[in-house]
């Protein structure tokens, strides 16, 4: 197949997983397709950097069965892509030489977003609202072993992001009993190790994606209550924990060079696209013009950005590559709501 083909030179796993991504140089991506809630249909795409070629329900195909119910987030680690798949309860390890996943089960802890450092994975769950780490050692031999974890208060956890021997977690919303949604403003902060609380940091009402720019910041976007709490994004030092405010409403970002690479959706309104430099919030415009994007991922080896589409949430997604100064390189038809792309 397509890819097992022309993977051979991808890393072969280690006992322990390093710290530098898998290997680039064969010019693949994963798109992460996460599916509609309750349809079973999240699954992983297959995308050839330079042409946009694009293989389809790819993870089927490699592995004889599909992701399950919602493929939340993913992250390329070492030798493997880690996904969290959150109503399946799973996480699958996947290996980037063989395109092979091992599926491992994870009670009923509701898995959401997840980060990768220092050969541990950190996985926020929403059942306990808590974070857990876990040795990618003992996922070689599919055992999904809890070292350590973090609890947080009383709303659910979302984005999740590690720098300068610290875990950052998205402490979100929560409905209660009459079914209202009701919402946090907090990242809390925890030991990278121990996973013992150091601080909790206010950001903005309803925080979503965390992410580490460099080992000195990490971004927050906030999605405010969806009326009179405006979103936002802020940048938090994470050696002082001191929080700045951008200015900017974030609905969607990535990291890449000491800089955010994010953009504003707006349903009255063109969507925007925009830089922001980490250490001076200055902002710069990126001349891209689509109307229901959905996410946004960088290329690491080359600094191309690649935006991807909701399909409206009843059609396929499309994921559409650009230069780094806006240019449209090409653009391709995923799955259902292409959520992430991996790059390897």
């Amino acid at each position: 197949m397509m890819f097992a083909t022309a993977m051979l030179t991808v890393f072969v796993a280690c006992e322990k997983e390093k710290e530098k991504p898998a290997a680039s140089i064969e010019g693949y991506a994963m798109v992460l397709d996460e599916g509609s809630w309750g349809s079973n249909n999240a699954s992983i795409s297959l995308i050839e950097n330079q042409s946009g070629k694009i293989e389809n329900d790819w993870f089927a195909t490699m592995n004889g069965r599909g992701l399950g119910d919602v493929a939340q987030d993913m992250v390329v680690y070492g030798s493997k892509a880690y996904v969290t798949v959150t109503f399946s309860n799973t996480l699958e390890v996947i290996d980037l030489k063989s395109g092979k996943s091992n599926m491992l089960p994870m009670g009923n802890r509701n898995p959401r977003y997840i980060a990768a450092s220092n050969g541990s994975l950190y996985i926020s769950c929403y059942t306990n609202r808590e974070v857990v780490r876990v040795d990618t050692a003992d996922l070689i031999d599919g055992n999904f072993t809890v070292k350590a974890t973090g609890t947080l208060g009383t709303y659910q956890p979302e984005g999740v992001a590690v720098a300068n021997g610290k875990v950052f977690v998205a402490s979100s919303w929560i409905s209660d009993e009459n079914q209202t949604y009701l919402y946090d403003d907090k990242v809390y902060v925890f030991d990278a190790i121990t996973m013992q609380q150091i601080e909790s940091v206010t950001v903005g009402t309803n925080p979503q994606q965390v992410i580490a720019i460099d080992d000195n910041h990490v971004a927050v976007n906030y999605s405010g209550n969806y009326g009179d709490i405006p979103a936002g994004c802020a940048v938090i030092n994470t050696a002082s924990l001191n929080v700045s405010q951008t200015q900017q409403a974030v609905t969607g970002m990535a990291a890449h060079n000491g800089m955010i690479y994010g953009f504003n959706r707006s349903y009255s309104a063109p969507s925007t696209f925009f830089r922001i430099n980490a250490t001076d919030l200055s902002k710069t415009s990126i001349n891209i013009s689509i109307s229901n994007p959905y996410s946004i991922s960088i290329d690491p080896t080359n600094g191309d950005i690649y935006v991807t589409t909701d399909g409206n949430y009843v059609a396929n997604g499309d994921v559409l590559c650009f230069s780094n100064n806006g240019t449209q390189r090409w653009s391709a038809e995923a799955e259902m709501l292409p959520k992430k792309v991996g790059f390897f």
